[in-house]
Protein backbone atom coordinates (compact mmCIF):
# COMPACT_ATOMS: atom_id res chain seq x y z
CA UNK A 1 0.00 0.00 0.00
CA UNK A 2 1.18 3.49 -0.85
CA UNK A 3 0.38 6.04 1.85
CA UNK A 4 -0.82 9.35 0.44
CA UNK A 5 -1.09 12.64 2.26
CA UNK A 6 -4.79 13.38 2.81
CA UNK A 7 -5.73 17.03 3.26
CA UNK A 8 -8.62 19.42 2.74
CA UNK A 9 -9.28 20.32 -0.88
CA UNK A 10 -8.30 23.84 -1.90
CA UNK A 11 -9.68 26.06 -4.63
CA UNK A 12 -6.33 25.67 -6.39
CA UNK A 13 -6.98 21.88 -6.57
CA UNK A 14 -10.16 22.27 -8.63
CA UNK A 15 -8.57 21.92 -12.10
CA UNK A 16 -6.93 18.66 -11.02
CA UNK A 17 -10.19 17.41 -9.45
CA UNK A 18 -11.95 17.93 -12.78
CA UNK A 19 -9.16 16.04 -14.59
CA UNK A 20 -9.26 13.13 -12.14
CA UNK A 21 -13.06 12.98 -12.35
CA UNK A 22 -13.06 12.76 -16.14
CA UNK A 23 -10.18 10.26 -16.32
CA UNK A 24 -11.69 8.04 -13.63
CA UNK A 25 -15.09 7.89 -15.27
CA UNK A 26 -13.64 7.25 -18.71
CA UNK A 27 -11.45 4.42 -17.44
CA UNK A 28 -13.85 2.72 -15.05
CA UNK A 29 -17.19 3.40 -16.67
CA UNK A 30 -16.76 3.90 -20.42
CA UNK A 31 -20.46 3.08 -20.80
CA UNK A 32 -21.48 6.31 -19.04
CA UNK A 33 -22.48 9.23 -21.22
CA UNK A 34 -20.32 12.36 -21.02
CA UNK A 35 -22.82 15.08 -20.17
CA UNK A 36 -20.66 18.10 -19.40
CA UNK A 37 -17.78 20.04 -20.87
CA UNK A 38 -14.46 20.41 -19.08
CA UNK A 39 -15.41 24.01 -18.23
CA UNK A 40 -18.67 22.82 -16.68
CA UNK A 41 -16.75 20.24 -14.63
CA UNK A 42 -14.44 23.00 -13.38
CA UNK A 43 -17.37 25.16 -12.30
CA UNK A 44 -19.13 22.20 -10.67
CA UNK A 45 -16.14 21.08 -8.61
CA UNK A 46 -15.32 24.69 -7.77
CA UNK A 47 -18.76 25.01 -6.15
CA UNK A 48 -18.35 21.64 -4.42
CA UNK A 49 -15.05 22.67 -2.83
CA UNK A 50 -16.56 25.97 -1.66
CA UNK A 51 -19.81 24.58 -0.24
CA UNK A 52 -19.02 21.03 0.89
CA UNK A 53 -16.19 19.17 2.62
CA UNK A 54 -13.59 18.17 0.06
CA UNK A 55 -10.52 16.04 0.67
CA UNK A 56 -7.65 15.21 -1.66
CA UNK A 57 -5.11 12.41 -1.71
CA UNK A 58 -1.66 13.70 -2.64
CA UNK A 59 1.12 11.39 -3.77
CA UNK A 60 4.56 12.65 -4.78
CA UNK A 61 3.22 16.21 -4.80
CA UNK A 62 0.28 15.52 -7.12
CA UNK A 63 -3.43 15.17 -6.36
CA UNK A 64 -4.32 11.59 -7.30
CA UNK A 65 -7.82 11.35 -5.85
CA UNK A 66 -10.55 13.20 -4.04
CA UNK A 67 -13.69 12.82 -1.99
CA UNK A 68 -16.50 15.29 -1.39
CA UNK A 69 -18.91 14.96 1.53
CA UNK A 70 -22.10 16.95 2.04
CA UNK A 71 -22.18 16.97 5.85
CA UNK A 72 -25.69 18.42 5.96
CA UNK A 73 -27.08 15.54 3.94
CA UNK A 74 -24.60 12.95 5.31
CA UNK A 75 -23.76 12.05 1.70
CA UNK A 76 -20.54 10.98 0.10
CA UNK A 77 -21.08 12.93 -3.10
CA UNK A 78 -17.87 11.98 -4.92
CA UNK A 79 -14.92 9.63 -4.59
CA UNK A 80 -12.63 9.42 -7.61
CA UNK A 81 -9.05 8.27 -8.18
CA UNK A 82 -6.65 8.78 -11.02
CA UNK A 83 -6.75 5.40 -12.82
CA UNK A 84 -2.96 5.14 -12.57
CA UNK A 85 -3.14 4.70 -8.77
CA UNK A 86 -5.87 2.08 -8.50
CA UNK A 87 -5.36 -0.85 -6.14
CA UNK A 88 -2.75 0.85 -3.95
CA UNK A 89 -4.95 1.53 -0.92
CA UNK A 90 -5.37 5.20 -1.79
CA UNK A 91 -9.14 5.05 -2.29
CA UNK A 92 -9.55 3.30 1.05
CA UNK A 93 -7.33 5.87 2.81
CA UNK A 94 -9.30 8.73 1.29
CA UNK A 95 -12.64 7.16 2.19
CA UNK A 96 -11.49 6.38 5.74
CA UNK A 97 -10.38 10.00 6.18
CA UNK A 98 -13.71 11.36 4.94
CA UNK A 99 -15.65 8.96 7.16
CA UNK A 100 -13.57 9.81 10.24
CA UNK A 101 -14.02 13.54 9.63
CA UNK A 102 -17.78 13.16 9.22
CA UNK A 103 -18.15 10.87 12.28
CA UNK A 104 -21.58 9.51 11.37
CA UNK A 105 -22.94 7.13 8.78
CA UNK A 106 -22.69 8.28 5.18
CA UNK A 107 -24.88 7.38 2.24
CA UNK A 108 -23.93 7.42 -1.41
CA UNK A 109 -25.06 6.47 -4.88
CA UNK A 110 -23.17 4.06 -7.11
CA UNK A 111 -24.15 3.07 -10.64
CA UNK A 112 -25.59 -0.44 -10.67
CA UNK A 113 -23.22 -1.53 -13.46
CA UNK A 114 -20.16 -0.23 -11.58
CA UNK A 115 -19.22 -3.66 -10.23
CA UNK A 116 -15.76 -2.54 -9.11
CA UNK A 117 -17.19 0.41 -7.17
CA UNK A 118 -19.86 -1.73 -5.55
CA UNK A 119 -17.27 -4.32 -4.50
CA UNK A 120 -15.03 -1.57 -3.11
CA UNK A 121 -17.81 -0.08 -0.99
CA UNK A 122 -18.93 -3.53 0.19
CA UNK A 123 -15.35 -4.25 1.32
CA UNK A 124 -15.49 -0.95 3.24
CA UNK A 125 -18.63 -2.09 5.08
CA UNK A 126 -21.34 -0.46 2.96
CA UNK A 127 -24.79 -1.99 2.86
CA UNK A 128 -26.87 -1.77 -0.29
CA UNK A 129 -30.22 -0.20 0.58
CA UNK A 130 -32.09 -0.21 -2.74
CA UNK A 131 -31.71 0.11 -6.50
CA UNK A 132 -33.41 2.52 -8.89
CA UNK A 133 -34.02 2.59 -12.62
CA UNK A 134 -31.87 5.72 -12.95
CA UNK A 135 -34.71 8.08 -13.71
CA UNK A 136 -33.55 10.29 -10.83
CA UNK A 137 -29.97 10.85 -12.05
CA UNK A 138 -28.84 12.92 -14.99
CA UNK A 139 -27.13 9.98 -16.71
CA UNK A 140 -30.42 8.03 -16.65
CA UNK A 141 -28.50 4.91 -15.62
CA UNK A 142 -29.69 2.44 -12.95
CA UNK A 143 -28.04 3.08 -9.59
CA UNK A 144 -27.90 1.73 -6.07
CA UNK A 145 -28.12 3.59 -2.77
CA UNK A 146 -25.55 2.50 -0.17
CA UNK A 147 -24.93 3.28 3.49
CA UNK A 148 -21.53 3.27 5.14
CA UNK A 149 -21.68 2.84 8.92
CA UNK A 150 -20.26 5.47 11.24
CA UNK A 151 -16.48 5.43 11.34
CA UNK A 152 -14.73 3.52 14.06
CA UNK A 153 -10.95 3.25 14.20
Amino acid sequence: MTTPEIRDALTSDVPRLAEVFRAAREAAMPWLPVLHTSDEDLAFFGRAVETQKGYVAVLDGSVVGFAVVDDGEAMLEHLYLDPQVHRRGIGRALLDHARAAHRGPLELWCFADNRTGRAFYAACGAAELYETDGSGNEERMPDVRLRLPAWSA
